[in-house]
């Protein structure tokens, strides 16, 4: 299965209690406090502030943005990942952008969450602008 954390998308095979995360194996393990996941022999406290697709997870403090990558097609549309305020937008109309190229800054809980292209792409419609508050889930920009 394919894993976009932040803008990267991560190969991942799960195989027991192990894990093939882009040809690369480790060891993980779930421990008896649901909260923690040992990955190697660091332990780190997981927490999702925001489930739901995309999630918003908290690793020892860090805040990620999680979703499962679509396997068949590219999706058209770039949705918020958590409910925030757009206080940057990178693009505009009719741009070229490529994978990974910065569209939106998106202020969630006192942090900057930059969103990422998850694909090469023209830009088609921004429905937002700066300053406006969005909800998780809301379409922020669609491509060609």
């Amino acid at each position: 299965m394919k894993i976009e954390v932040n803008g990267t998308v991560y190969d991942i095979e799960i195989i027991g209690d192990r894990a093939i995360i882009d040809d690369k194996e480790i060891g993980i393990k779930l421990n008896e406090d649901e909260d923690e996941i040992t990955i190697e022999k660091d332990v780190f406290r997981c927490d999702f502030v925001e489930d739901g697709e995309p999630s918003l997870m908290i690793l020892n403090g860090m805040t990620y943005v999680v979703s499962r990558v679509a396997s068949n097609s590219a999706s058209k549309e770039v949705k918020s990942p958590m409910t925030g305020k757009i206080v940057g937008l990178f693009v505009k109309i009719g741009n070229e952008v490529k994978r990974g190229q910065l569209l939106v800054v998106l202020e969630a809980m006192k942090m900057e969450n930059q969103i990422k292209s998850h694909a090469n792409g023209r830009i088609r419609e921004i429905k937002v602008c700066e300053g406006q508050s969005v909800n998780m889930g809301e379409i922020l920009i669609t491509f060609e």
